[in-house]
């Protein structure tokens, strides 16, 4: 499996400490990569990096480099469909901005790739960007627009961006603001879910409940449950189309293994897009 990057709902994932996973075994959200003083991505690190890059964004992106910004092209969150299934992407029309603490230095991931490594009060100052996105050790975020800089450590750029937005109007963010609002499930996919949920009981993960509440379709692995275990469920258990997302109820620290690497080992042909977020915000549909 390919990890691709982490998206968080910003606001939500700085205070929780869930994981919810979700298989992308079409598509996902891609990881992306730098952009030059044109707009222009190098170091490409996977093959949906090799998607187009809109032109907007392009030029949008441009501007804010060259006023100074660490900015890049990214591929916005697929549009769901008539059934509530997200599209794959077809193009990079999305702008990240590099997440920087109060003196300007860029702010990294921890040692396992699936946090933010920096303060709380550092993520906070990021309450009101739409995405945050964890790419293979760098973090970046995506504002809706210019006004959600203020508060945050580009405040002093909040009147350069705002210029770029005003030289590019056609230029608006694609991303889906995933805290506010929920998503919708079909009853197809809850009764899936509750399938799911059922066999894998038949099989003797007794500890697989049924999905309920705000998330019908996670099923929400408990720390007690071993890496060994784990892999048998995840072998025994596909999900096959099934909308089906997976929670877990802490960090790989509190596990005691990490729960990435075991699922990366699952199945080699297949991709996990990784999202995390907080209680009561949606999840990622596949």
């Amino acid at each position: 499996m390919t990890r691709n990057r982490l998206l968080t709902a910003s606001t939500a994932a700085i205070i929780s400490a869930t994981l919810l996973l979700t298989l992308a075994a079409c598509a996902g959200p891609a990881s992306d990569t730098t952009t030059t003083g044109d707009g222009t991505d190098t170091n490409a690190t996977d093959t949906t990096s090799n998607l187009p890059v809109d032109e907007t964004a392009r030029k949008f992106v441009a501007c804010l480099t060259s006023k100074g910004l660490d900015a890049r092209t990214a591929v916005g969150p697929g549009a769901p469909d008539a059934s509530g299934k997200a599209k794959a992407p077809t193009v990079r029309n999305m702008a990240e901005l590099r997440m920087i603490d109060r003196t300007g230095n860029p702010v990294t991931t921890d040692d396992t790739g699936t946090s933010i490594g920096t303060d709380s009060a550092t993520q906070q100052l990021y309450a009101n960007a739409m995405f945050t996105a964890l790419d293979y050790g760098t973090v970046w975020v995506a504002f809706k627009d210019s006004t959600a800089l203020a508060g945050t450590p580009y405040e002093s750029k909040q009147a350069d961006y705002a210029d770029c937005e005003a030289k590019h109007p056609n230029f608006t963010q694609p991303a889906q603001d995933l805290s506010s609002g929920q998503p919708t499930y079909s009853e197809e996919d809850k009764r899936a879910a509750l399938d799911f949920a059922r066999k894998a009981r038949g099989k003797g993960f007794s500890w697989v409940a049924d999905p309920s509440g705000d998330e019908p379709t996670t099923i929400l692995i408990p720390r007690t449950v071993t890496a060994d275990e784990l892999r048998r469920f995840f072998k025994e258990c596909p999900v096959g189309d099934a909308r089906i997302s997976f929670g877990f109820d802490g960090t790989p620290e509190e596990f005691g293994y990490d729960y990435m690497k075991v699922m990366d080992e699952a199945d080699g042909a297949a991709d996990w897009t990784t999202t995390q977020y907080g209680i009561g915000s949606p999840t990622a549909a596949r």
